[in-house]
C-alpha cells in the first residue's frame, strides 16, 4: 500500500511559534498548578525528595480526582444518608479488586466517614490523585515489553561488544573522540537499514524472525528503587520503618515480608520489622541542618518517633511539573521547576526529565495519549472468564474461580444470587455498574510505574529504555562522558555507567491493565503506531523511534528543514504537533481507495 500524504507546503506555512525562551508563568508561581505530591526515594547516598506537580488540560489533577471520590462515595453509601459506615466500607475491597485486577487491597477504617473524611482516607491509602507502585514488601507487578528476537544478552556481553567496536585505543573506556566516531561505526551494523541499532546487530547475531513479549517486574523487592509516599502532616510510622529498614545495618539472609492482616479496604504495605531502632547522621547521609531539625532531643540519633516526622521538616531536592492534555503555546509536556544541587539534579531529557543521583538515573517520561487511555476492563475479564470456564458450561463455579486470585476475590460481588455460579451476564452487569467509576478513575488518578531500563554502557546509551539505539540516542553519545564520567579522565567505562530506571505515568488505578498473554508477531509485521503526534508523523516514523529522519520524510528537503525547528536533523513529535496547531489545512492523509 502506497502512503498518500497531503502537500507539506501548507504545513510549513503555519509555523509561527513563540520564541523558545518565552517565560513560563509556572516558573514564577509553582503553586498555581495545584497540589504538590512528594515522593521519598530511598537512595543509597541519602533519602531524596522528589516533588511532582500535574496539570490536566490547564487544571490541577486533583480537580479531576474529586469526581472519582464522589462516584465511589455514592456507590458505597447504599442507604444514601451522606456517610459510610464500617459495613458499607467492606464493599470497597472487592470493588477496587474489580477495577484493578489485583486482590491484595487490605485494611479497614473504624467509625463513620463523611465525604471529606472518606477522601482523606483514600489519600492515606494510596488512592489519591497520584499513586505510587507497590512498595517494598508488596507484590511485584508484571509489565509487558515487546522485544524483537527475545535477545537474552547479558550486560557484560553488550559492554564488551561496544568496547570492541568503539574503544579504538583499547584502554577500557570510551572517550569523546571515540564516541564522536560511533555513528559511522554503528551505522555499518544496521543490516536491515532502518536507522535503528539492535542488540542483535551490536552482537552480530542473526536477527530472529519474530517479536517476543516478555514480562518485566515493576519495582520488585530488591530492585534498587524504593519509593515511599511522603507525609507532610503529622507523623508516619510506616515512613520511619522504611528509613530504619533501608539505612540500618543489613541482616544476614533475607527476611520475608509479614503476611498482611485481613481487612476490607486499602492500606499501605507493612514493611519488615527493622533490626535497628535509631540512626545517626552518617547512616542517613543528611546535612547537619536537616538532621538537627529532626533530632529534637539532641542525642545525635534519630529514633522511630523522630524519623516519623521526616516529611514535616525536609525540603524537596528537585521539583518537576508534567502537563497532560492540551498544551498552551510555548509549553511542553514536562518542565523542571527546581533542578536541585549536585549530587542530586533534575535535567530535561527529550520530552521527559532525568533525575540523576550518584550511581542511578531515573528517566521520568511524561504521560502520552496511550498511557492516559482507560483500561479495557470488560475485554480482559471476559478473557479471564472464558479461560477459567474449563468445562465450557457457560459459568465459573467456586472451584474454577480458585485458579485465579483476582476472580476468587470478586466472586461474591459477581454472584448476586448466591448460587455459587458466575455467569457471563453477571460479570458484564457488575462491570457495567463500575463503568462510571472506571472512567472517573481514568480521568482523575495518575499512577506511577517503574521498571529497570538498563545497566552498563548499552543501558546508558539507550536513553528511552526500549532495547534499541535510535539516531537521536547515537548522536548524543559524546555528551555522556561529561555527565557520567566519574573519574574525570576524559572517558567513560562500563563501571561508571549508572543503573537506569524508567518511570512512566498512566491514568487510572495501578494494575488496571494486566493482559494474560501476548502473541508472537512476525518481524515483517510493523508494530502498532505510537499514539502521539499527527497521523502523518506516525506513518512516516516507520522504525517507531519517536523521530522522523530525512530518510523517512516524504516531503522535500526545504519542507524538512522548516519542520525541523531545532535543526538537529530529526523531526520529533513536539515539532510535528507544533506544525499543526491552529491550521485547518493540516489533515490526516486520505484513506486509500478500497479495491473492488
Amino acid at each position: 500500500m502506497i502512503l498518500r500524504m497531503i502537500p507539506l507546503v501548507a504545513v510549513v506555512a503555519i509555523l509561527c511559534l513563540p520564541p523558545a525562551n518565552a517565560v513560563d508563568p509556572v516558573r514564577a508561581q509553582p503553586s498555581a498548578v495545584g497540589e504538590a505530591f512528594d515522593v521519598l526515594y530511598l537512595a543509597d547516598i541519602r533519602p531524596v525528595v522528589v516533588r511532582f506537580r500535574f496539570v490536566a488540560n490547564g487544571k490541577p489533577i486533583e480537580d479531576a480526582w474529586n469526581p472519582f471520590v464522589d462516584a465511589l462515595f455514592t456507590r458505597l453509601d447504599e442507604d444514601k444518608n451522606g456517610s459510610i459506615d464500617r459495613q458499607e466500607l467492606r464493599k470497597l475491597r472487592p470493588i477496587l479488586t474489580l477495577l484493578t485486577g489485583q486482590s491484595n487491597a487490605q485494611g479497614v477504617a473504624a467509625g463513620v466517614l463523611n465525604r471529606a473524611e472518606f477522601a482523606e482516607y483514600l489519600r492515606k491509602s494510596n488512592l489519591g490523585p497520584f499513586q505510587l507502585p507497590a512498595p517494598m514488601g508488596g507484590p511485584a507487578q508484571a509489565r509487558a515489553r515487546r522485544v524483537q528476537g527475545g535477545s537474552n544478552a547479558t550486560t557484560e556481553e553488550l559492554d564488551q561488544a561496544l568496547l570492541d567496536l568503539l574503544d579504538s585505543n583499547h584502554d577500557g573506556k570510551l572517550s569523546v573522540a571515540e564516541l564522536d566516531a560511533a555513528p559511522a561505526i554503528l551505522a555499518a551494523l544496521d543490516t536491515d537499514e532502518n536507522e535503528i541499532i539492535t542488540t542483535e546487530e551490536i552482537l552480530r547475531r542473526p536477527l530472529l524472525p519474530y517479536f517476543v513479549v516478555v514480562g518485566v517486574a515493576r519495582n520488585p523487592i530488591g530492585s534498587g528503587l524504593d519509593l515511599v509516599p511522603l507525609t507532610r502532616k503529622g507523623s508516619d510510622a510506616n515512613l520511619a520503618r522504611s528509613l530504619l529498614t533501608h539505612y540500618g545495618p543489613k541482616p544476614a539472609g533475607t527476611i520475608p515480608p509479614p503476611r498482611p492482616k485481613a481487612g476490607n479496604g486499602p492500606q499501605p504495605a507493612i514493611r519488615p520489622t527493622p533490626t535497628v531502632r535509631r540512626l545517626n547522621r552518617k547512616a542517613l547521609g543528611l546535612s547537619e541542618e536537616t538532621f538537627a531539625a529532626l533530632d529534637q532531643d539532641g542525642d545525635g540519633y534519630l529514633d522511630a518517633e523522630e524519623l516519623a516526622r521526616f516529611g514535616s521538616t525536609c525540603s524537596p531536592d528537585v521539583e518537576i511539573l508534567f502537563r497532560m492534555g492540551a498544551l498552551a503555546s510555548g509549553t511542553g509536556p514536562a518542565q523542571v521547576i527546581s533542578p536541585g544541587q549536585p549530587p542530586v539534579t533534575a535535567v530535561m531529557a527529550g520530552r521527559g526529565v532525568a533525575v540523576e543521583v550518584p550511581g542511578v538515573r531515573l528517566d521520568l517520561l511524561p504521560p502520552t495519549r496511550a498511557t492516559l487511555s482507560p483500561p479495557p476492563l470488560q475485554a480482559q475479564y471476559l478473557r479471564i472468564f472464558r479461560t477459567l470456564d474449563v468445562d465450557g458450561n457457560g459459568y465459573v463455579d467456586t472451584t474454577e474461580a480458585q485458579r485465579n486470585p483476582t476472580f476468587s476475590a470478586i466472586f461474591s460481588l459477581l454472584d448476586q444470587d448466591g448460587d455459587g455460579k458466575v455467569f457471563e451476564k453477571e460479570l458484564t452487569a457488575a462491570l457495567d455498574e463500575v463503568d462510571e467509576l472506571s472512567e472517573a478513575a481514568a480521568r482523575g488518578i495518575l499512577s506511577l510505574e517503574v521498571e529497570e531500563a538498563g545497566r552498563g554502557l548499552f543501558g546508558l546509551f539507550d536513553a528511552n529504555g526500549d532495547g534499541r539505539l535510535s539516531l537521536r540516542e547515537i548522536r548524543a553519545l559524546p555528551t555522556l562522558v561529561e555527565r557520567f564520567g566519574k573519574n574525570r579522565d576524559g572517558g567513560i567505562s562500563p563501571n561508571e555507567a549508572p543503573r537506569r530506571f524508567q518511570v512512566t505515568f498512566s491514568r487510572g488505578l495501578t494494575g488496571a491493565v494486566a493482559p494474560l498473554q501476548a502473541p508472537l508477531r512476525m518481524a515483517g509485521q510493523s508494530a502498532p503506531p505510537p499514539a502521539i503526534g499527527p497521523l502523518w508523523f506516525q506513518k512516516m516514523d516507520r522504525n517507531r523511534d519517536g523521530d522522523v529522519s530525512r530518510r523517512e520524510f516524504l516531503g522535500t528537503e526545504e519542507d524538512f528543514r522548516r519542520l525541523d525547528l531545532d535543526g538537529d536533523g530529526l523531526i520529533d513529535v513536539h515539532e510535528a504537533e507544533a506544525a499543526g496547531k491552529g491550521d485547518a489545512t493540516l489533515a490526516p492523509p486520505p484513506k486509500p481507495r478500497s479495491r473492488k
